[in-house]
């Protein structure tokens, strides 16, 4: 069962499953089969479509919660690139009650799924383990990942659930303003 549970954990990044995303080995990400592989390259035919799919997403999403104070939206186009809204992340800033952590949980007693920032690279325990970042410390890092999250944006999310996110969020963030 140990070895078993090793393997698992070695071909998925060495994510734990009590909690994900941090890692306490090197692990690969050794998931995909020829099959999986075939389907990837039938996709890049969508991607176009894909794509300008969740720009407007992001777009709409933009649209719903530029007016809330208090909360910071991905940047839109910089002179490098234009986003393609992979994930739409909003940060917490100082004025709510509230840190991600449990908005998230708030949000998903409502039926609102959302997932936390990346855990910081120099706080991973794997990488602790092996002092990669000699103990110092990241602030901007760290106040990334306790006051950011990501709302839902996959690309079959319809317009009329984006606005019922927002409803939900904004709701939430009213009740909890400093």
């Amino acid at each position: 069962d140990d070895l078993a549970n090793k393997c698992r954990k070695l071909r998925n990044l060495y994510f734990d499953n009590s909690n994900r995303f941090v890692h306490d080995g090197i692990g690969w990400n050794l998931r995909m089969t020829n099959i999986q592989a075939g389907l990837g390259i039938a996709q890049l035919e969508n991607l176009d479509t894909v794509l300008a799919k969740k720009r407007s997403l992001g777009k709409l999403y933009h649209e719903l919660l530029s007016n809330i104070k208090g909360i910071q939206l991905p940047l839109v186009n910089t002179d490098f690139s234009n986003n393609v809204y992979w994930v739409f992340g909003i940060l917490l800033k100082d004025s709510y009650q509230i840190n991600a952590r449990q908005l998230r949980e708030y949000l998903f007693s409502k039926g609102v799924g959302t997932r936390p920032f990346f855990y910081p690279m120099h706080l991973q325990p794997v990488f602790r383990k092996l002092n990669l970042f000699g103990g110092k410390s990241f602030p901007v890092s760290e106040m990334l990942y306790k006051q950011g999250l990501y709302l839902p944006s996959g690309a079959g999310l319809e317009n009329i659930k984006i606005e019922k996110v927002c409803n939900q969020l904004i709701s939430i963030l009213n009740a909890y303003r400093k």
